[in-house]
């Protein structure tokens, strides 16, 4: 090995020692997904309702108008979504949902 790739290791080994850091540190959204319940069902305000009805739509689901009002057609859009996706469709937005939307920030 030449000297400068083993000087490069060995500092990069020390940096990650000092830090506390593993390789095995799993990035934050993983270790959330590990502790939480994927059936509980968060609360979500107007903002939270919004974010999931523009989720919907960018994956092809006609959620209804982006009103942040969780209504009859968002209620369908969700249940569609949940089926396409191999989910049990409730229509109810669920830890799994979330996930599923790419919008773990919401998850409870």
């Amino acid at each position: 090995m030449r000297p400068l790739v083993a000087l490069t290791i060995v500092t990069t080994l020390a940096a990650i020692s000092a830090t506390g850091l593993s390789a095995q540190t799993s990035p934050p959204a993983q270790r959330a997904a590990v502790d939480m319940k994927m059936d509980a069902v968060p609360s979500l305000d107007t903002e939270g309702i919004r974010k999931i009805q523009t989720a919907l739509q960018r994956r092809g689901v006609d959620p209804g108008p982006i009103d942040g009002v969780y209504g009859p057609l968002t209620k369908e859009a969700v249940r569609t979504f949940q089926s396409r996706y191999g989910m049990k469709p409730t229509g109810e937005v669920d830890n799994q949902t979330l996930f599923a939307l790419g919008e773990v920030d919401l998850a409870s």
